[in-house]
C-alpha cells in the first residue's frame, strides 16, 4: 500500500492488527503513526488503551504483555513502538507477531533504514502485518510531491512555486511540511500560490548565501553549487553578480595563497591569506581540490566576468546567464 492508501484506510477506520513501518524517510513513518494515534481512539479512550514504547528502553515481553491486554471501554487497544531500530531484541516479538490479538493495533516504527526482510521475523511479519517501506524521494520527484501534498492541505501551487520550494528546502519533507503549514496561514484566501508567495514567505536558510557558495565550490559539491545558483537566479537584486564575483575572487585568491604555502602551519597561513585560522582546514581542502594552474585560471575567469558584468565586450548583460556560465567554467 502507498502512504496515501494507508492514510485513507486509517481515516475510514480500516485497521491492520500490526503495522511495520520501516525505511529511510522518517516523515512518512511519523505521519502514519500520528494518524493511528489520532484516528483509532478518542482522547478519553487513550488513557487506558494506548501505550507508547521506545526501542532503546523497551523489552519485548513488556510490549507483548501490553499488546495482549484487552481494551477497556473501547473497541481497540493501540501499542506503538517508536524508534524500533534501536531495540536489540526486536525479533523477540515473534511470538506475538505469529498470534496477534485482533482487538490490538501494534505499530512498529523502524526509522532511518530498512528492516532485513529476509529474516524469519520479517517473513512472519509479512504474513500478519501491513508492511510499508518509507523510501526517500529523489529530488526530481519532490516538486510534484509538494504540489499533491499542498493540494491535500487545501492549497493549489504553481509549478514554479513548487520548484522554488524544492530548491530552498531540498528533500527534507518534514521541513517542507512545516513551511506549507506556515504558508497556508500567510496566504490565506489565495486561489493559487505563485512564485512570489514562496519568495515572500519562505526565508533563505544559511545554506544559500555567497559564503556557502564558496564552501560548496571548495569541496566541489556540484549539486549544492547549482542549488545555490538557482536561488541566486530567483533573487538577482539580493545577490548581484558583481558582489558574487568579488566574493569568489577573494576566496580563490586565499585558496591560491594556501596552495603555494601548503606546508606552513594554520596560524602562518591565516596571517598570509588574512583569514581566521579556524577556517584553515577548509582552505587546505580547497587547495587540494584545485591545482595551482586551475586556481590561476579561475582568477582569470573571475576577472573576465567582472568586465562582462560591467558591460565590457558584450552586447547585452544578462547577469543570470553570465553567472551560470562563469560557474560552469570554474567547475570545468
Amino acid at each position: 500500500m502507498t502512504f496515501e492508501n494507508i492514510i485513507e484506510s486509517i481515516n475510514k477506520k480500516e485497521f491492520s492488527p500490526i503495522y511495520l513501518l520501516h525505511g529511510e524517510e522518517a516523515f512518512f513513518i511519523d505521519k502514519i503513526v500520528d494518524a493511528i494515534q489520532d484516528g483509532v481512539l478518542s482522547i478519553q479512550e487513550r488513557d487506558f488503551n494506548q501505550t507508547i514504547f521506545y526501542g532503546k528502553d523497551a523489552s519485548a515481553q513488556s510490549i507483548i504483555n501490553s499488546a495482549r491486554q484487552y481494551p477497556m471501554m473501547a473497541n481497540k487497544r493501540v501499542v506503538i513502538l517508536r524508534e524500533a531500530q534501536q531495540m536489540k531484541t526486536l525479533t523477540d516479538l515473534l511470538p506475538y507477531v505469529q498470534n496477534p490479538v485482533e482487538s490490538t493495533i501494534l505499530v512498529i516504527a523502524y526509522k532511518g533504514k530498512k528492516l532485513d526482510m529476509r529474516s524469519a521475523f520479517a517473513k512472519q511479519v509479512k504474513k500478519n502485518a501491513l508492511v510499508f517501506e518509507s523510501k526517500k524521494l529523489y529530488e526530481n520527484k519532490v516538486g510534484s510531491w509538494i504540489r499533491n501534498y499542498a493540494k491535500a492541505k487545501g492549497m493549489n501551487m504553481s509549478n514554479d512555486a513548487c520548484s522554488l520550494m524544492t530548491v530552498l528546502l531540498g528533500t527534507e519533507l518534514s521541513k517542507i511540511d512545516n513551511e506549507l503549514d506556515k504558508l497556508k496561514i500567510a496566504v490565506s484566501g489565495k486561489d493559487q500560490i505563485e512564485l512570489i508567495d514562496i519568495k515572500n514567505n519562505i526565508g533563505l536558510s544559511r545554506e544559500y548565501n555567497v559564503f556557502e557558495l564558496n564552501n560548496a565550490l571548495g569541496v566541489k559539491d556540484v549539486a549544492k553549487v547549482f542549488r545555490i545558483i538557482d536561488i541566486f537566479s530567483t533573487n538577482p537584486t539580493q545577490y548581484p553578480l558583481i558582489y558574487i564575483i568579488i566574493t569568489l575572487y577573494g576566496y580563490f585568491t586565499k585558496v591560491l595563497i594556501v596552495s603555494e604555502n601548503i606546508r606552513k602551519t594554520d596560524v602562518e597561513l591565516s596571517k598570509l591569506a588574512k583569514f581566521n585560522s579556524f577556517f584553515a582546514r577548509d582552505y587546505r581542502q580547497a587547495a587540494r581540490n584545485y591545482s595551482r594552474a586551475k586556481l590561476i585560471n579561475i582568477i582569470g575567469i573571475l576577472r573576465e566576468y567582472d568586465l562582462k558584468a560591467k558591460g565590457v565586450n558584450v552586447r547585452s548583460v544578462n547577469s543570470i546567464e553570465l553567472m551560470k556560465e562563469m560557474i560552469l567554467k570554474i567547475l570545468s
